[in-house]
């Protein structure tokens, strides 16, 4: 077996010296678990946050030097770091990479963790974006899925970080729970654009295997979600956002530039439990609990256990598979798979795929709810 240190340490760091890369920051603390969440989290652990802060600090210096234009603060719960936590990681990461003149750093937040102290102590320690989980604007609905906070919770928090001087705020939303009909869906939706954020995630909830929903026998109904879905595509574009990527709206210049450096198969870093990075079609994963990590850690090692070398096969299906998610446009040009060229052609003829300008093609608006079954052929 390759040792992971080695293979990430010649063949990645090498490319690192003049390069481009995002920057993800795995926060695994949660006060309590979702019932839809399957991410690397864990409850009760908070009084480990200050080590796990400092191995964060040491795991970015692991990393040869580049330059680093946006930076995302995922979880599990961001917010519940103190300002200092987030200073430190960001000087940290300031320190040691080039941070691009106009960085992004987005945190995500849930609301019952949002004070303005903290949002004005965030906001001094570099971050410039807050993405806010608030899911529906029904408190009934909150509690059944296992969500802290509730709506009144959530406008105070968002006060807060307006009053703090953030002026990029995304907000999370879910649609397609159990008995969530289509006009408690539109409440939801209307309520939050009223607020004018920023950007806004619309997210069809997926039971994934091993979360507390999928235990319960938990179901969604994929026609419900579909109608939710092209119901809310048509306002929010009425109420002048533009739909860049399937599930994310924004005014205009405020699409999240680090999510598009996914979406566009670009290089980014991954550090902190069971965060991923890719660079140069090379793959890697970190431990996915806090003991393994802080080992890897402790003895100057990369906590890496897992690197995958994406064959061209692969990175041909990802590049597809995400691009046509924007709206933007794929370049796509000819296409070594016979088959794969087939099926543009057909899909072409059947108004499915358009060439928005020369050698740049996307999904067309009317057929944006059927990405999946659009890119269902290139599977084979």
């Amino acid at each position: 077996m390759l040792d992971p240190n080695l293979v990430i340490k010649t063949s990645i760091n090498s490319t690192f010296v003049t390069a481009q890369r995002g920057l993800y920051i795995h926060i695994p603390f949660c006060h309590a678990r979702c019932g839809y969440c399957d991410f690397v989290t864990f409850t009760g652990k908070e009084n480990r946050i200050e080590q796990y802060v400092e191995d964060l600090c040491k795991e970015i210096t692991f990393y040869e030097k580049t330059s680093v234009p946006t930076i995302f603060f995922g979880g599990g719960t961001p917010s519940l770091l103190e300002p200092r936590h987030v200073s430190k990681i960001v000087n940290a990461a300031r320190g040691h990479f080039t941070f691009e003149p106009d960085v992004e750093i987005t945190m995500e937040a849930n609301p019952e963790s949002i004070t303005l102290e903290k949002a004005k102590g965030w906001r001094e320690a570099g971050v410039n974006r807050l993405s806010i989980g608030l899911q529906v604007f029904d408190n009934v609905l909150l509690k059944k899925i296992d969500r802290l906070h509730t709506v009144e919770e959530f406008l105070a928090a968002y006060a807060a970080v307006r009053e703090a001087g953030f002026d990029n705020v995304n907000i999370d939303l879910i649609y397609g729970f159990e008995g969530q009909t289509q006009e408690a869906w539109q409440h939801t939706l209307k309520s939050t654009v009223a607020l004018n954020p920023e950007h806004l995630s619309l997210y069809a909830l997926k039971i994934e295997e091993h979360t507390p929903f999928a235990a319960q026998g938990m179901h969604v109904n994929d026609d419900v979600e579909a109608g939710m879905y092209e119901w809310s595509r048509t306002y929010l574009m009425e109420q002048g956002y533009e739909h860049y990527e399937i599930s994310n709206f924004s005014r205009p210049g405020k699409a999240c530039k680090h999510n598009l450096i996914y979406w566009r198969q670009e290089d980014y870093l991954g550090v902190g439990v069971g965060a991923v990075g890719c660079v140069q079609g090379l793959r890697w994963d970190n431990h996915k609990n806090l003991q393994d990590y802080h080992k890897d850690i402790e003895a100057s090692r990369l906590p890496i256990i897992q690197v995958e070398t994406l064959d061209s096969q692969t990175q041909r299906f990802e590049r597809l598979m995400l691009g046509l998610r924007l709206r933007e446009g794929l370049r796509w040009g000819e296409e070594p798979n016979p088959e794969w060229m087939a099926h543009r052609s057909s899909l072409v003829s059947r108004h499915l795929l358009e060439e928005v300008r020369p050698g740049y093609w996307r999904i067309p608006e009317h057929a944006v709810a059927l990405t999946n079954q659009i890119l269902l052929p290139f599977l084979g």
